[in-house]
């Protein structure tokens, strides 16, 4: 899909504080084993999830390990070429990010990385991709584990005057981590600077700077992507795992890894049965005000909320986002009407 060149990058700090829930999932409600039954990246799986290249049982829920629940766990390919690689994505957030609250302009993620059986030599993690202004899909931000080396590798758009590409960033940090840990990751996209922010396991955040590149600003997001891609010399397997993500919205430039104040007050909201028929249920632990449903155009379309449950029986088969707003601010989950 991208093309990744290896980059050394000096780092500085920052700091964080609160942001906006514009996508999660912790796959606690899958039910274990194939996401879906395509690999064509257009048939949707569990939770609206599409997995692409690689055969089915590529992509599985499974039992947590660690201390989590269900997790996703992908398996890639044995050679170096391109059919090597897994990918899992979910479209729309450009939908949410377009309902977002005013002024929150950084595109921030979180997640759990699993290293898995960590052979091979493969980069595997999240990313968030999106559209520059004149509608070329580009990528943006993510972060990834390198099964080779063992270190965390980030993710970024850089240009250097002439060219743009997604660059695999190295050097983020000195640490490695073996086979079967999990790590905390986090990462940010400032829209309006171009910013662009790391951290690992809860640690210092760390903001890229690669000298003779730029960060480009104006980025939308559309696509939060779950992959792996082989490098030079893979001629193995290996398994990852990604578990309790977040893409999220947010007007402070910097990140924690594990949550966010905004997050962690929201975490208790939740929608099922996903995909459904005619009534969703949202459950939380605070008293929903207001719902808004959005189609993939960003349409509004009518939806009304009584009591705990919204009434989608009249909306076309499809996918959708829906805007759960509390006292505590603005949640967005994706669905799909049968």
């Amino acid at each position: 899909m991208k093309k990744f060149l290896l980059l050394n990058l000096a780092l500085i700090v920052s700091s964080s504080l609160t942001a906006q829930v514009l996508e999660t999932d912790t796959y606690s409600s899958y039910t274990v084993g194939n996401i879906g039954t395509s690999t064509t990246g257009t048939v949707a799986g569990q939770g609206g999830m599409y997995p692409y290249t690689g055969a089915v049982t590529d992509y599985q829920i499974v039992s947590g390990t660690g201390g989590h629940g269900n997790y996703l766990q992908v398996t890639t390919g044995n050679t170096a070429t391109a059919t090597a690689s897994r990918y899992v994505f979910k479209d729309g957030l450009d939908v949410a990010w377009n309902t977002r609250t005013a002024g929150n302009n950084i595109i921030k993620g979180v997640a759990d990385i699993y290293t898995g059986t960590s052979t091979g030599v493969h980069s595997s993690g999240v990313a968030i991709y999106g559209e520059d202004a004149d509608g070329n899909s580009v990528g943006i931000v993510g972060i990834r584990y390198n099964s080779s080396t063992k270190t965390i590798n980030g993710l970024a758009y850089l240009t250097d005057g002439l060219t743009g590409n997604f660059y695999n960033i190295t050097g983020l940090t000195t640490s490695t981590f073996p086979a079967n840990t999990w790590i905390s990751v986090g990462y940010s996209y400032d829209t309006i600077t171009g910013q662009i922010t790391y951290v690992i396991n809860n640690g210092t955040p760390l903001v890229l700077n690669v000298n003779g590149y730029s960060t480009p600003a104006g980025f939308i997001p559309n696509e939060f992507d779950v992959y792996s891609s082989p490098g030079t010399g893979n001629n193995a397997t290996t398994t990852f795992g990604i578990d309790n993500y977040r893409v999220l919205a947010s007007n402070t430039s910097a990140i924690l890894a594990i949550d966010e104040t905004t997050v962690a007050k929201n975490e208790g909201i939740s929608i099922y049965p996903n995909p459904v028929v005619d009534y969703l249920t949202i459950k939380s632990d605070k008293k929903v005000n207001k719902v808004e449903v959005f189609d993939m155009s960003g349409r509004n379309v009518n939806a009304e909320l009584n009591g705990e449950k919204v009434n989608v029986t009249d909306l076309s088969s499809g996918n959708y986002i829906i805007n759960i707003e509390t006292k505590e601010g603005k949640t967005s989950k994706k669905f799909i009407k049968k």
